[in-house]
């Protein structure tokens, strides 16, 4: 019989099978739990106690997958891949947790942090200060955990539209396809894409940039509130204050903060795939569209960062129909990228539909995860650019097919 203790753990873990903006109260958790509030105190002295023994709950899951990594060798991507894409749909709870609580939720963070409970293999990968130390393999970490996370939440979003029940059995035999793929990437031919080439797409991508407009200035003050405060601390009197305007003057136009945000990020990737479309033009093949469609994008964040910090905000947040909604994908996504080909067949990645927004999603995904880590750990441009060009490849032909 389970114990009081891991009673209020798991009942505090159920809270968070979607993400979560708003701060759990230990009161709804001793509910959840068939408690009372004060009985809670006898196993965690406040919630910042109950919080570090999930934190850990999580992590310690994680490193005991981790830990087969061999330090002396390159990342053996089925030693693990399959086994964290099993925890994690199997404990939906986890990263959900993880996005919803930490303001801050980054790889490299996830990555340092494993580094310092004694995974020797990262210590070839970040200084003690955090700093990255070889390039090469902090690259191929970012990529691997950030397509670990995208494919997670592909599976998890489908079965719940679809209201299907994933069974053990189901969960392992996606996440063996997911690692197929992920050795092989899609398949397609790169050849065309010399560094002669990929310099002349460059220079197209990066002479169309007068299409990005201003960065309007919610968005600034949207951005400054989340570093001083954390997401928990937009409210739309302190946008308003943000801006020089009254709260009334923002009720006027929009009904909450939700409607703001959700309108303004629509918006903002209107001009985004307005320049994505106008690039692609250029593109011949596959993978040139591919690249094109990456590299536009990842030109359009270093431009306006402040746009990712709000469309994080906008993820965590659980009420996100204004992006997700039929008729906004109809009316933006599809307009632009229902004739863009990015793949010659649809992989196999054992789900239950064939969309082929899911692989666009990929390709979209893949810059901001690379921008925002660049951020963090302050890469030039030139090695941020030089590190998309390997993803792609990586993208392609695979992780394990790359020259």
């Amino acid at each position: 019989m389970e114990n009081t203790r891991e009673i209020i753990i798991s009942s505090a873990f159920s809270f968070y099978s979607k993400p979560v903006i708003k701060n759990v109260s230990l009161s709804a958790i001793a509910s959840k739990a068939g408690i009372t509030k004060p009985a809670i105190y006898r196993h965690f002295k406040n919630r910042q106690e109950l919080d570090d023994v999930m934190v850990d709950r999580v992590f310690g899951d994680l490193y005991s997958i981790l830990s087969k990594i061999h330090p002396e060798k390159e990342c053996n991507v089925s030693s693990f891949v399959e086994d964290i894409l099993i925890l994690l749909l199997t404990h939906k709870e986890y990263f959900f947790y993880l996005i919803s609580t930490q303001v801050d939720f980054a790889l490299d963070k996830v990555l340092l942090r494993f580094k310092k409970m004694g995974l020797s293999f990262f210590d070839k990968v970040f200084a003690t200060d955090g700093s990255v130390t070889d390039m090469e393999r902090y690259k191929n970490a970012i990529y691997l955990g950030g397509n670990i996370m995208f494919f997670d939440v592909v599976r998890n979003r489908i079965t719940e539209k679809m209201n299907i029940s994933d069974s053990y059995s189901d969960v392992v035999s996606y996440a063996s396809k997911i690692n197929a793929f992920f050795k092989k990437g899609l398949g397609q031919d790169t050849g065309t894409l010399s560094v002669s080439r990929m310099a002349t797409l460059d220079d197209i991508c990066r002479a169309n940039m007068e299409f990005v407009k201003p960065i309007n200035k919610v968005f600034v003050s949207i951005s400054d509130i989340v570093k001083e405060k954390g997401f928990k601390g937009i409210t739309v009197e302190s946008v308003a204050h943000g801006i020089g305007l009254a709260k009334s003057s923002i009720y006027d136009r929009y009904e909450n903060k939700t409607q703001m945000i959700g309108s303004l990020i629509q918006e903002e990737f209107e001009d985004l795939y307005r320049g994505i479309e106008k690039n692609i033009s250029h593109a011949e093949t596959n993978a040139e569209r591919g690249y094109v469609l990456m590299e536009t994008a990842l030109l359009y964040y270093m431009k306006k960062p402040e746009v990712l910090t709000v469309c994080q905000w906008f993820q965590v947040h659980s009420v996100n129909e204004i992006v997700h909604d039929q008729k906004y994908e109809e009316q933006i996504f599809c307009r632009y990228f229902e004739n863009i080909e990015l793949y010659d067949k649809f992989p196999d990645l054992g789900l239950p539909i064939e969309d082929k927004r899911i692989i666009t999603s990929w390709f979209m995904m893949i810059p901001v995860i690379l921008f925002m880590h660049a951020r963090n750990q302050k890469i030039s441009p030139e090695v941020v650019q030089a590190m998309l060009k390997d993803i792609l490849i990586m993208m392609e032909t695979g992780v394990e097919n790359r020259k």
